[in-house]
């Protein structure tokens, strides 16, 4: 788990099927509140991926509002935590060697979110509009078994949220079905991976843990 990273760069080697049926069984054990199993997947590759793409790619650069209709965070952060993403982010762009003040460097970066980054596979969560918190926990509790199941396979990913109504156009996905998330997928790059990435500070134990009793 302490390997575990968020892939950006990766090779055009192909997924097979087998592989992507094997992740998502071995996913599908994830605990779930009264066994309600709220998590729905669809899997994307080919000539069917690079058009979905393609729509994501011209929304984000021409500034459409097409968003998630969820709020991922709050427009004013805590500050703990403002000050937590404003340190990935001198780390992140620090290491690619793009300036604060470079507008175009960052958004040519942040538009590769929708790109999938080059991934041979997107794989898309969706789960009933209706269900509240649990089921959201469930289904983080079921990405994360993703996570872990490619990379027992020598696959790593990324998550990527944003454009439910584009998404929607290329699948079949219920009117009461919300796009939750993105994901993609393949074998890393690990030459690139080695010049470009800068594994972010993650807080110590003893500012998570706090043990009682024991």
């Amino acid at each position: 788990m302490k390997g575990r990273y968020s892939a950006r760069y990766y090779l055009p080697d192909k997924i097979d099927r087998a592989t992507i049926e094997d992740i998502i069984d071995a996913a599908n054990s994830a605990p779930s509140g009264t066994n309600m199993q709220p998590w729905k997947v669809h899997c994307v590759s080919g000539a069917f991926k690079d058009a979905l793409v393609a729509e994501m790619v011209e929304a984000e650069k021409n500034h459409l509002p097409y968003q998630a209709r969820y709020t991922f965070h709050p427009q004013i952060l805590p500050p703990e935590h403002a000050a937590r993403r404003f340190e990935f982010g001198q780390v992140f762009f620090g290491i690619l060697g793009i300036e604060r003040d470079d507008v175009a460097a960052r958004e040519a970066e942040v538009t590769r979110n929708y790109e999938f980054f080059g991934a041979p596979v997107a794989l898309i969560f969706t789960l009933n509009s209706e269900l509240r918190q649990g089921s959201w926990m469930d289904l983080g509790h079921f990405m994360q078994n993703v996570t872990l199941a490619a990379r027992a396979r020598g696959l790593e990913s990324l998550s990527v949220p944003k454009y439910d109504e584009l998404v929607r156009k290329h699948l079949p996905i219920k009117d009461d079905e919300l796009v939750a998330c993105a994901m993609s997928m393949g074998y890393p790059d690990l030459e690139q991976t080695a010049r470009h990435y800068a594994r972010p500070v993650k807080r110590p134990l003893e500012d998570v843990l706090e043990i009682h009793g024991m």
